[in-house]
This record gives C-alpha cells, sequence and structure tokens, in this order.
C-alpha cells in the first residue's frame, strides 16, 4: 500500500490531480461527448453533438486559468456545476493585478517569456492552460476563452492594450500569437472564442486584435466566434462593433449597466429587436452581484432576475451572472469558496431549473397581446409583462416583475386543456394554479406583489412541476 506521506513533497499535487482523473472520468466521460457544439439549423441556440439543446448557462470567471492551482480549478468546477452552471467565461492569459495568483503568472510561471512581447510565449504555461480545457471538457463545461483580454482603456492594471502596444510589441508579433494559439487550439472541442474584452479594439489596437483573430483563423476553422467589447450603447452587441462584425457567429450582449443602453433600455427591448434579426444571442458577462458600481443591477436581487428571465423569453439563447459579496468578488478568486451559496447562486440555479424543465430552444417571444389581452403593462416600461410560448404551443411562460393580475385569452393558446402553475423566482417552488378547460377569458393573480413566473402547459402532455 502506498502512504500518502511516503510520497515526496513535489509530486504530492501531482498525485492528488492523478487521482481526481481516475476518480472522476468515469463519471465525466459521458458528459463530455457533448462537445463539439454546434448552432441549431434556424441558427437561434446551440446543439450539442447529440443534437440536443445547450441552453449557455454562463460564470463570469476571468481570472480562472491564472489565479488557481489545478486542484483549486476542478474544485470551482465542480460547485458551479453543481449550481447548474455550463459555461465559463475565462482569458486564456490575464494581466489584471486585481487577481489572485501573481498575475499574469500563474504559478510563477509566466505566458511570455518576455513579457510584452507576443512571440516569446512560454508553453509551460499553456501547458497548463491545456490541462484546463480538458478538465473543462471532461466535465461537460464550454469556455469562452479570451485569446487577449485587452481591458479598460486608461487603466494599465487589468488588461493587455499596454503591452499590445508597448515596445517589446508589434503587429507581426501579434499575429504569430494568433497563429500559436490557433495551431495549439484548433481540435479542442469545448472552446467558443470570444473577441475584445471590455474593449471595443479600434484605434491603435484594432490591427493587433485583428491580426491575433485572423492568426487564430488561419488554423482554427471550426469554432464559433463572438465579441466581449464596451458596455456602451452602439456595442453592446458583439454583432454592432464594425471592426469585427464580420468574425461573429454568436451575438453576446454585454450589458453592466442597464442605463447603458440609453434609447435601448429597458434590457428586453433591445432583446427583442435584435431577435428579429435571426442570429442567436445570449446574455453574457452580466448581473455582477454586490460589485461595483452598488446600483440596483447589482445590488437589487429583483433586477437580476428580471434581466436574466425577461432575456430568455424574448429570445436570448444563455444567461449569465457572477456570484459576489461588496469586499469578495469571486472573479478575483482570492476567497471564492464562501460565494456558491450566495441569494444570486440560488435564484440562478432557479432559473435554470424552470427552463431545463421545458422546451426552452422552441420558445418564441409573444408580444401580439393576443394571449395577454390586459395587465401586461406598458411596452418599453421596466415593469412590462415579458412572454413567451413553445411553436408546438404546449407552454407558455410570463415573467411578472411586480405580480399582479393578468387577463389572458385562453383560446390563443390552441390547446385543448390547460395546467397552469406559479412559479417563485426566489425558492424555485413551484404552486399549481389548476387544470382546466383552455378557452374563454380568465384572471389569474399572483401570490404577492413580488415577482412571480406563470407557467401554462398543455396538460395533454403531462408535462412534470416546472423547475423539475
Amino acid at each position: 500500500m502506498l502512504y500518502f506521506s511516503t510520497i515526496p513533497n513535489q509530486f504530492k499535487a501531482l498525485f492528488i490531480l492523478v487521482l481526481l482523473g481516475i476518480t472522476g472520468f468515469t463519471a465525466s466521460a459521458q458528459r463530455s461527448r457533448m462537445f463539439p457544439l454546434k448552432l441549431s439549423p434556424n441558427h437561434k441556440y446551440l446543439t450539442d453533438s447529440r443534437d440536443k439543446p445547450f441552453l449557455v448557462k454562463e460564470i463570469s470567471a476571468w481570472g480562472l486559468i491564472q489565479a488557481l492551482s489545478e486542484m483549486d480549478e476542478a474544485a470551482f468546477m465542480d460547485s458551479v456545476k453543481r449550481k447548474g452552471f455550463n459555461t465559463l467565461m475565462v482569458s486564456i492569459i490575464s494581466f489584471d493585478t486585481r487577481f489572485a495568483g501573481g498575475p499574469p503568472n500563474w504559478q510563477g510561471i509566466p505566458p511570455f517569456k518576455t513579457l510584452g512581447d507576443f512571440s516569446t510565449y512560454n508553453t509551460a504555461y499553456f501547458d497548463h492552460a491545456d490541462r484546463f480545457l480538458r478538465m473543462a471538457q471532461a466535465k461537460g463545461i464550454e469556455v469562452l476563452l479570451v485569446p487577449c483580454y485587452l481591458g479598460y482603456k486608461g487603466d494599465k492594471g487589468q488588461g493587455w492594450w499596454s503591452q499590445l502596444l508597448g515596445p517589446a510589441n508589434s503587429v507581426a508579433k501579434s499575429r504569430s500569437y494568433g497563429q500559436f494559439l490557433g495551431q495549439r487550439y484548433k481540435d479542442f472541442s469545448n472552446i467558443i472564442w470570444v473577441a475584445g474584452g471590455d474593449n471595443k479594439g479600434d484605434s491603435s489596437l484594432n490591427p493587433h486584435m485583428d491580426n491575433i483573430i485572423q492568426g487564430i483563423k488561419e488554423f482554427d476553422k471550426r469554432h464559433l466566434w463572438t465579441g466581449h467589447f464596451e458596455s456602451k450603447q452602439g456595442t453592446n452587441w458583439s454583432s454592432e462593433n464594425p471592426l469585427y462584425a464580420q468574425y461573429i457567429d454568436i451575438d453576446g450582449l454585454y450589458v453592466f449597466i442597464e442605463q447603458n443602453l440609453g434609447k435601448d433600455a429597458p434590457q428586453y427591448k433591445t432583446e427583442l429587436t435584435h431577435y428579429e434579426k435571426g442570429k442567436m444571442m445570449f446574455q453574457m458577462d452580466q448581473s455582477y452581484e454586490h460589485d461595483i458600481p452598488h446600483v440596483a443591477d447589482n445590488e437589487n436581487p429583483q433586477w437580476i432576475r428580471r434581466k436574466n428571465y425577461d432575456g430568455l423569453l424574448s429570445g436570448c439563447a444563455g444567461t449569465s451572472f457572477c456570484p459576489g459579496l461588496k469586499d469578495n468578488p469571486e472573479y478575483v478568486f482570492k476567497n471564492w469558496q464562501p460565494l456558491m451559496n450566495t441569494g444570486g447562486m440560488i435564484e440562478m440555479n432557479n432559473c435554470f431549473s424552470l427552463f431545463g424543465s421545458r422546451a426552452w430552444q422552441r420558445l418564441v417571444p409573444d408580444t401580439s397581446n393576443k394571449i395577454i389581452t390586459d395587465g401586461r403593462g406598458k411596452s418599453g416600461s421596466i415593469n412590462y409583462v415579458c412572454a413567451a410560448q413553445t411553436t408546438d404551443h404546449n407552454t407558455f411562460i410570463a415573467y411578472l416583475p411586480l405580480g399582479g393580475t393578468l387577463t389572458l385569452n385562453f383560446d390563443a393558446l390552441k390547446i385543448k386543456t390547460a395546467r397552469a402553475w406559479w412559479y417563485d423566482p426566489r425558492n424555485g417552488q413551484a404552486l399549481p394554479i389548476g387544470t382546466f378547460a383552455a378557452n374563454g377569458t380568465k384572471k389569474l393573480t399572483a401570490f404577492t406583489s413580488e415577482d412571480w413566473i406563470l407557467v401554462i402547459d398543455n396538460a395533454d402532455i403531462q408535462l412534470p412541476k416546472p423547475g423539475k
């Protein structure tokens, strides 16, 4: 028998990783077969390798590859999987002085042998990134992978923009870095590339970002692309940045503060408009719980819920979240374990459970007022009732931001018998309204003036309780 105490210290971490791999591989093998993901035939959502719909449930984890040991990375992935998440947004290289782990190094290993020279990539660092991606794949996790997080202009401590433009680098070296990534990761099956990173990559940054993308695409012709640019009106959507629109396969909506949408607010308003354009869209990197600037977008749980539910009922094929406390944002990874059970994490799991229990991929936004005839509120207001029905008419879902009473024309549902529920987004409980003939006009009133979700199913197909 081999005793742990007899293993030399320098090999203990490797021993534990191997043991974790052996014990976890069997359970994860089936899930790993879901990759690669691809766009559905109508290009509205993702499907896995078995053609099953894949709802993007993303947690923002920017510094994960750089900040933690591989044991802690595995523990983090397992924790978020238990909360329903299936997608990580991370930077393959991180240069953010707020993060744990001594950025830009991982465990003392730099991504580049010469800082600021993007042609001097250090394979020891990227060997770790390889293991990270394979671990995520084995756990059934898709990775939104940022090849070079640009970061906020003017803040040299939060991104690579100043290094890209520094004297040690050049556009040719940026191209070389992209080629290196394309060659290295072209055969990984659980990647979606993300251009930008809190920066629209314009002006002198454009040739660098563009050449990184083109360098990747020179060798990697299989992976989908989206973009994360500035959270400002005109660049909230990946496809709105004219410099990179040609590369965008999936339209990500990045709204850190809803008021930044300007005339396109509230958020569902711009989502409904973009849904009509036909490209898959999802809510990316939103709702940082208790983070700066400490406004309703991240301090009011109902605002977070509203944006998630409204988006999924307005054509989005995925949503996102980042847990945190006022003195402990998750993405810095200095004390992430207590954040796995915040109120926001619990309520996100409730959201995932509800949509996972219904054919979400068939939902089409309902703005006709033929089903909801009264009580919906004014379109364009923050408390408007967003709703959607599946194309087979088997499920209708509406999110009521302030409870209240809805008047519904059940004839418009085009089913014979309805089974209705009130779903509580705070605790994930579904409370039955009843089963009745789906004809005529009926009024349904939520239990309280808090937010509730109305779920009406075709009783004939006997769907499970919402959330189960």
